[in-house]
């Protein structure tokens, strides 16, 4: 227990000033939401070892501060950008890539979403409702009708493509020779490269301009990011919407999306 708490003694003084070690060497600062995952790191590993939790350390009192999950930044991730960095992708024979970044964008998709979902069924339920449902790859196996989305255009070219590029005889985007693992680092590590270049930071950020787009479309007004908070009551309605759509089961979660009050 000495030593994990002197790492997060370690960790706290990298919060505010690069650590030097008696070498000289110097590790530089840190921002705090990192330290909350290094923590994490380290209580995952000695409840993987011993199966308890007798040994733990809790992040916020060895850090001496929570980590805030409200998002501050604009997102940079234009419908525009992240065609742009599709059609490099393609350009570049990484077209299942381009579909994962397509899917991730227009229906707000996790990687693993995008990359497991079942697009005949999609493509079935938007042909007979106009809508589809996300089931496939979600995170903790949790599959709920409640996250079905309207398809407009670009949802519907986004579906489009992903069958297009899919390989023969598959309802996704894996082949049957393929397992997730090696398609991340395949595919999606170029991809992440080519999103970079393009101005959109990661694929996750996607899910932000999807988020993004929801929340404006309730509210019929900008974002928290872009301006004020106007009737707090279509807030409420778009950040539980925003929420649910993601795959999240807390409205809260929708603040680091979208921002905060």
């Amino acid at each position: 227990m000495e030593l994990i708490t002197a790492y997060g003694h370690y960790l706290r003084h990298r919060l505010n000033e690069p650590y030097e070690w008696p070498d000289g060497e110097h590790d530089k600062t840190i921002s705090v939401s990192y330290g909350h995952n290094l923590i994490s790191t380290v209580n995952t590993c000695l409840y993987a070892m011993r199966r308890d939790e007798k040994v733990h350390l809790p992040a916020r009192k060895a850090l001496g501060v929570a980590r805030s999950n409200v998002r501050k930044t604009q997102i940079q991730a234009d419908i525009a950008d992240t065609k742009t960095a599709a059609d490099r992708m393609v350009a570049s024979g990484n077209e299942r890539g381009a579909a994962v970044i397509l899917l991730s964008r227009a229906w707000g998709m996790r990687s693993t979403e995008a990359t497991l979902q079942d697009l005949d069924r999609m493509m079935r339920e938007v042909s007979a409702t106009g809508s589809a449902a996300i089931l496939e790859g979600t995170k903790g196996g949790r599959k709920c009708r409640s996250r079905t989305i309207s398809a407009g255009k670009f949802q519907l070219k986004a579906l489009e493509f992903a069958i297009s590029v899919r390989p023969e005889g598959s309802k996704c985007l894996l082949s049957e020779t393929d397992n997730v693992i090696s398609f991340y680092r395949r595919e999606l590590g170029r991809c992440r490269r080519i999103l970079k270049k393009c101005g959109i930071p990661s694929i996750r950020e996607l899910r932000c301009g999807f988020a993004q787009d929801i929340y404006e479309e309730i509210v019929r007004g900008p974002s928290p990011l872009r301006g004020p908070i106007g009737d707090r009551v279509l807030d409420r309605i778009a950040r539980e919407t925003v929420a649910r759509l993601l795959g999240h089961g807390r409205p809260q979660v929708a603040s680091s999306y979208i921002g905060g009050y």
